[in-house]
């Protein structure tokens, strides 16, 4: 008997198959059996499973007629033997040591199940994975999801590993319809006795970005999703009354978003509202009250089967939701509510458009250039219901704090009609490595909101000090607008078109030991590329180095790509990701194809590639 059986269904994922078996294979537990259910596949899949089965003697392969996720999941638990019990997506990958950390944790505390953090993989690369980001801080063992309450988001089963008595006792089985997990891990995590929850990554969830929006709102699946959601919340309400409400507000603000938005751009709309009315049926009121206004009122007209007022209501969020007044309450000065569409003759409660509590101020930078080397930077605030750039008392302040220690730094603003402008002089940072947020204060008629500047803007190149360190302003990945001040380790300095071949010419920090660089490139999702990089000795502990890429070698499979690189080879061992000095990006016009040096936002170097028109 092995101590470890893998479940992985597959269904024509021959682009991810061969990377996500080669994962298992390589677990540093090697005491394991791979279950491959062939769901009816209809590409190079099977041959991919086949292989391996026929080449490591611990993989097998199920062949069924197509049948779904859930289904071919049981299929494989019918046949695995081993006394624990995990599942992997076909497209995903598992880290080396996984499923020793997660078996050897329940061995040695008797839990029942164990559960691991995950990782989302994207086109910027590897990622926290926000679902798991509270649950899995820090490991804890012999826990319940009745004392870690973060657990009600850990609904994925394939970061798992089950104690197979317990899945037995239980009569585990997943339903035959998508979003399968939600209700066979929640109800695990209730009925467990205790539960191992561990803070190191065993698990990497591809996301396939292109046919998300595509998949998400076929009405078939996000009634699904609904059902699950109500077959859950039912489970909770007899077996653990106390989770009830705080899932409530999760699939409320989350879930049944899904189904408005799937409602408001057209899908067939009666299976999917009979499911959505049957759940909000049950919904405390209390649960309502938790969620924005505006999220109410479409969650009203949905339960009230009110599609087309629903349609407008999703529009006005998107398009006019700014400028909707607010209105102070009569029986209370503190209340304001706000003057949403139907607040009027169609008998939704008031306290439906009740925003006090919503009366948050959101703070944008527009743009930021370098001039005479100073940051310059202009953003506007807003805040819902006042007319910032009208209001006669509005004051406006701006500052950067350090997050390690918190120091502050205040910065001169000047205030325009509908924003204002600020500016940074990298004199006045303390000359070591930081991470500076961009915070903003409003007041205006008495009331003071603060909050960090967000925007959309591109990287900019950096500012350079006397002695070496760089400026890099940059929007993060959550949107937030950030000044990083850094050694960097390696930079790209020029590119060079010419010849059939793009030229990349840049230095790195010397390494004794490193040997061989390659720069390695690669698109979302693709394969990874690797190209020779010739490098020279240069001054102040740096090498010089150049390397050239095949303009044949850039062309997307589709109209656009974007490429995404590092050097690889550093005596370290670590992929070395190489931030623009340029401030000016060049572009090409190369064999058809519109080729355009880019930042990621990082400030690190990528390609952009995208088919000319007059090759179409």
């Amino acid at each position: 008997m092995p101590r470890l059986s893998v479940v992985v269904p597959y269904y024509n994922v021959e682009r991810y198959f061969d990377a996500c078996l080669a994962s298992i294979q390589g677990q540093t537990l090697g005491d394991l059996e791979v279950i491959c259910v062939d769901d009816g596949s209809m590409d190079a899949s099977a041959v991919i499973a086949k292989e391996y089965a026929s080449r490591d003697p611990r993989f097998r392969v199920v062949v069924q007629e197509n049948q779904g996720l859930g289904p071919a999941r049981n299929t494989g638990v019918t046949h695995a033997s081993g006394r624990y019990l995990a599942f992997a997506d076909s497209d995903d990958i598992v880290p080396p040591r996984a499923y020793e950390l997660l078996v050897d944790s329940l061995e040695r505390s008797g839990s029942d199940l164990a559960s691991g953090n995950v990782q989302r993989l994207t086109s910027e690369g590897l990622v926290q994975s926000w679902a798991h980001r509270n649950a899995f801080r820090k490991t804890q063992v012999g826990t319940h999801i009745t004392r870690n309450v973060h657990l009600l988001f850990d609904r994925s089963v394939w970061n798992k590993v089950f104690r197979r008595s317990f899945w037995d006792d239980l009569s585990m089985e997943f339903p035959a319809r998508l979003y399968e997990d939600m209700p066979v891990t929640l109800p695990a995590h209730v009925r467990a006795r205790a539960v191992d929850v561990l803070s190191e990554v065993v698990y990497v969830w591809r996301l396939r970005e292109g046919s998300i929006t595509e998949r998400r709102f076929r009405a078939e699946n996000v009634t699904d999703l609904v059902i699950s959601v109500a077959e859950t919340a039912r489970f909770l309400e007899e077996h653990a009354p106390g989770l009830r409400r705080v899932y409530e507000r999760d699939t409320l603000h989350n879930d049944l978003r899904v189904a408005v938005e799937a409602l408001a751009a057209g899908v067939e709309p009666d299976l999917l509202l009979d499911a959505a009315c049957s759940y909000l049926d049950t919904v405390n009121r209390r649960s309502y009250l938790e969620l924005p206004a505006i999220r109410r009122l479409q969650l009203q007209l949905m339960h009230r089967r009110m599609v087309a007022e629903l349609a407008e209501a999703v529009r006005f969020e998107r398009e006019s939701m700014d400028e909707a007044r607010l209105r102070r309450g009569l029986l209370s000065r503190r209340k304001w509510y706000a003057d949403y569409p139907f607040r009027r003759g169609y008998g939704i409660p008031r306290w439906v458009f009740d925003v006090s509590r919503e009366l948050t101020m959101a703070g944008r930078l527009e743009g930021w250039e370098w001039r005479e080397g100073r940051l310059h930077g202009e953003g506007r605030v807003r805040l819902p219901g006042v007319m910032v750039g009208t209001a006669p008392s509005c004051a406006i302040s701006l500052w950067l704090r350090e997050r390690a220690t918190g120091t502050v730094l205040e910065l001169p603003v000047e205030r325009y009609d509908l924003g204002f402008g600020f500016v940074c002089d990298p004199g006045t940072l303390p000359g070591r490595a930081a991470k500076w947020e961009v915070w903003v204060r409003l007041t205006v008629d008495g009331i003071v909101r603060e909050a960090r500047l967000r925007g959309n803007t591109p990287a900019l190149g950096p500012g350079e000090t006397d002695d070496g360190m760089w400026i890099q302003p940059l929007v993060d990945d959550k949107g937030f607008a950030v000044i990083t001040v850094k050694r960097p380790r390696a930079a790209v300095t020029g590119c060079e078109a010419s010849e059939g071949r793009l030229r990349i010419l840049g230095w790195h920090a010397e390494q004794e030991g490193a040997a061989g660089l390659t720069l390695v490139m690669g698109v979302p999702d693709g394969p990874e590329r690797s190209y020779p990089v010739t490098t020279v000795p240069a001054r102040d502990g740096r090498r010089e180095f150049v390397v050239d890429v095949p303009v044949e070698d850039l062309r997307a499979e589709g109209e656009t790509a974007v490429w995404n690189m590092y050097l690889s080879g550093m005596a370290d061992g670590r992929p070395l990701r190489m931030p623009v000095a340029l401030h000016e990006l060049p572009g090409w016009e190369l064999d058809g194809w519109e080729t355009q040096m880019a930042r990621t936002s990082r400030g690190n170097m990528a390609l952009r590639v995208q088919r000319s028109e007059d090759d179409h």
